[in-house]
């Protein structure tokens, strides 16, 4: 029994020593669950002193006392309360006392969930003292435990939205919203009412997404390296968003008062590398699964188990060989492609991959050189433009000339157009660097891939593959264009 109300003494037993002796009961059940609630007249010793009154004045026989001291309303699994629908269940208890209602729950449904099945089963009287509700007044019974339920249920409503609209303003002021633990890399400081970077752990916060950014490591690898209990832990500290100085509440960001561990920069380069490994969702674990290709007819291939116990083996082979209930995917039913060994066509499709690492390095180091040249000269021209119209501005206040008015403008949509090309150029920039995060991970497969489960590796192919075309002993990978690459092909 939690000890949260000041001790009292009972006359009567509790419900965890009622003597074998003792027949049918009447159990006096008490419950709070601060203690503020003492504060408000709902102590334990002020119920208990309401009960003992009636008993004392009634002569009501076997009193046992069944109290649950710092349980909510909320949660029916207060152990006292159980031991009462336990005693109930076997014919133990013919009444039961409570101070109020809303002592038995806070909701209307467990309430007359408790009154009209607990306790008709058990075939016992209710009485509720300061309500007033007493089962044996069958005339108003039914209506006011109608009514006072529903009051009770209002009242709770009305302390939750209290307790969010409290943590909502401490989001809104840049705190902590509390409950539960601090994020990791952080301690919750009662004195300052605010998260204050761990000394020990903030460092390995940054080593996580270091460590993840370089994409030379799995989830599963990093949190063996920093300690964390999962691959899931680390996935949590990748995505959560208090380590950039936020406040996240009910999806809504804040800017919070607390010391970001992680750069912008850095937070979104993670963001970047979860969104190209995140797993579409398939029944199929293989490899190859949804990316293979009939080089002869053009039909999908499929996986496909041939044989039965050892000798069993896995193939791919064209749907237009064998459609099985898709008929919709045949192309040419006497389409001569051949039956491949699963094992052999990722094995060689894995391996063209990972010699993809350098195929296009120079060529984006020199596309990433170029832009940020025009971006530099781009912003050149912007400046000197701004102080073009600035002084254009001056003349045409002073003189009054039209002309001079239509040379700002002209003036004024030109630069309008060099910051147009400036978000273009920078676009790109955006481009070639998520190239070079591609490439990167292509580079690193090398050492990552035995790590990787083969959901993830399933999601790396899927990344970098368009389609796998097998055409009679002949594999052909068409890598997926970047969304740079696209766009200059639109270009040209």
């Amino acid at each position: 029994m939690k000890e949260k109300s000041k001790n009292i003494s009972f006359d009567f037993p509790l419900y965890d020593e009622i003597p074998d002796t003792l027949g049918s009961i009447t159990a006096l059940y008490l419950r709070v669950s601060t203690d503020s609630q003492a504060q408000e007249g709902y102590g334990l010793d002020v119920q208990y002193d309401a009960l003992k009154k009636y008993v004392l004045a009634y002569d009501i026989p076997n009193a046992v006392v069944f109290v649950d001291d710092g349980y909510t309303g909320m949660n029916e699994n207060r152990p006292a309360f159980q031991k009462l629908l336990d005693c109930m269940r076997r014919g133990r208890v013919k009444f039961v006392m409570t101070y109020a209602l809303d002592r038995i729950a806070r909701l209307q449904m467990p309430i007359l969930r408790f009154l009209k099945e607990d306790c008709k089963l058990a075939n016992c009287d209710f009485l509720a003292v300061k309500d007033n509700i007493d089962s044996r007044n069958k005339q108003t019974f039914n209506i006011l435990i109608s009514i006072l339920s529903m009051f009770a249920e209002l009242d709770h409503d009305a302390i939750v939205s209290k307790l969010f609209q409290g943590r909502k303003q401490r989001a809104l002021d840049g705190y902590w919203k509390g409950g539960g633990n601090p994020p990791f890399g952080y301690y919750y400081s009662k004195e300052l009412n605010d998260l204050i970077p761990d000394p020990d752990k903030a460092p390995l916060v940054k080593q996580v997404f270091l460590m993840y950014n370089s994409l030379q490591y799995t989830p599963r690898q990093i949190a063996e390296a920093v300690g964390l209990s999962s691959d899931t832990a680390v996935l949590g500290v990748l995505r959560n968003r208090t380590y950039l100085g936020e406040i996240t509440f009910r999806g809504e960001q804040y800017a919070g008062k607390h010391h970001p561990l992680i750069d912008e920069e850095t937070f979104a380069r993670a963001q970047e590398i979860l969104k190209s490994r995140s797993v579409v969702r398939t029944h199929s674990q293989y490899l190859l699964s949804s990316l293979l290709y009939c080089g002869n007819c053009g039909a999908r291939m499929r996986y496909m188990l041939y044989g039965k116990g050892e000798r069993q083996t896995l193939k791919i082979l064209c749907y237009s060989r064998f459609a099985s209930t898709k008929k919709s995917l045949v192309k040419d039913h006497a389409c001569p492609n051949f039956i491949y060994d699963a094992e052999e066509v990722e094995r060689a499709v894995t391996a063209q991959i990972m010699q993809f690492s350098v195929e296009y390095r120079d060529e984006i180091k020199h596309r990433r050189v170029k832009q940020e040249d025009v971006i530099d000269g781009l912003n050149a021209r912007g400046e000197q433009l701004k102080i073009e119209y600035d002084r254009l501005l001056n003349a045409y206040r002073k003189l009054g000339n039209e002309e001079i008015l239509e040379r700002a403008a002209e003036v004024d949509a030109e630069r309008k157009k060099i910051a147009r090309d400036i978000a273009e150029e920078r676009e790109k920039q955006s481009m070639t660097k998520k190239i070079m995060a591609q490439e990167e991970m292509i580079k690193t497969l090398s050492g990552t891939w035995k790590e990787m489960s083969a959901r993830e590796r399933q999601a790396i192919m899927r990344d970098l593959i368009e389609k796998v075309i097998l055409t009679e002993g002949e594999l052909k990978i068409v890598l997926n264009k970047t969304e740079y690459e696209k766009k200059l092909s639109n270009e040209d």
